[in-house]
């Protein structure tokens, strides 16, 4: 059973003998699937909690920050016989025809984004796990900790020379370490205060988008989810992406088109000169929706023949190989950056 259903990105997986292990939650349990077959747990509405990245199996590069808003499923074996409607393109077909990735689309998993209640908290605590937000708590904490203790020194001593600049730093050092925590925290009220209210404000915008929007918002993710899959991992070196969190949603009509603009935090991790290396970054993606008519699918396999010349045609590419004539797009959001 395929975890990764692109070819172009397996292939890069595959020639340079790398393994990307991913866990999740499931109710309490942890699971896991790996990009090389070796152990692929079912898995439904699962929380990504770590990735491990093994280059001809020695372990490279490990990433641990990941939205817990965005849920995965991974079809279930218990449910190899019920029809499944494939959440990216429609396709409807057995369950058990879907366990290497859709065939038509190839979309492999059912992503989907819960409301996001609990987004000012998870900004909190990201904000709070950060290692530069510590470092900086620890600096402050250290800086007002020693004068503090001079101050202390410097008014109770009768005379003040090298021995009480020592006694400075001693007692600023282990004030430090009983002082940490209080500043952490107060840090986290005085510091984080404006950053939790602003992301209060952006997810209530957010929450209104998609009242007002008449946007089927599970349709809309996992065809996001899917052309921004394509669209990085055709690019040179890139092994894989994780999306941190959609920061805002704009939805305008353009010559009777309708579309939505987002932008994104992504994780993009690259693989160059044997080296595992990851970058954030924001991105802006624009949706169009799809007007013009998506190719429906029966169920069971279906034959995709060409208007124009009747030759075969592979859907996920959109066009006929032999022609050149396009076909109806599979999706009801289609990429046009």
């Amino acid at each position: 059973m395929a975890l990764i259903s692109e070819e172009y990105q397996k292939k890069k997986l595959d020639s340079n003998k790398i393994n990307i292990k991913t866990k999740y939650i499931v109710d309490r349990e942890v699971l896991e699937r790996n990009t090389d077959n070796s152990k692929n747990d079912d898995i439904k509405k699962g929380i990504r909690l770590e990735k491990k990245y093994y280059v001809n199996g020695q372990l490279k590069h490990e990433e641990k920050d990941f939205d817990t808003r965005i849920e995965y499923t991974f079809i279930s074996k218990e449910e190899e016989q019920k029809e499944n409607i494939c959440p990216n393109c429609g396709a409807k077909a057995k369950i058990e025809n879907f366990l290497d990735g859709c065939p038509y689309c190839g979309t492999y998993y059912n992503i989907d984004y819960t409301d996001k209640e609990l987004g000012n908290k998870y900004h909190y605590d990201r904000v709070l796990r950060n290692t530069t937000y510590r470092i900086i708590t620890a600096v402050v904490d250290i800086v007002i900790s020693l004068i503090i203790s001079f101050i202390f020194i410097k008014t109770t001593s009768r005379t003040f020379n090298s021995y009480d600049v020592s006694k400075v730093f001693i007692y600023g050092a282990i004030l430090s370490l009983i002082l940490y925590y209080l500043f952490y925290t107060i840090d986290a009220y005085i510091i984080l205060g404006p950053i939790k209210r602003y992301k209060d404000n952006e997810n209530e915008k957010q929450k209104i988008f998609w009242d007002t929007s008449q946007i089927d918002k599970k349709t809309f993710f996992n065809n996001l989810n899917y052309e921004i899959k394509k669209y990085y991992f055709t690019k040179e070196n890139v092994i894989d992406f994780d999306i941190l969190d959609y920061n805002s949603f704009n939805k305008y009509e353009k010559n009777d088109n309708i579309y939505v603009d987002t932008e994104i935090e992504l994780r993009i991790i690259s693989f160059e000169s044997g080296k595992i290396k990851s970058k954030y970054i924001k991105d802006t993606f624009t949706m169009k929706k799809n007007i013009e008519g998506k190719l429906e699918l029966k169920e069971g396999k279906n034959i995709i023949m060409c208007p124009n010349c009747g030759a075969s045609i592979d859907a996920t590419t959109g066009k006929c190989k032999f022609c050149g004539t396009k076909i109806k797009y599979l999706q009801d959001w289609i990429l046009e950056r």
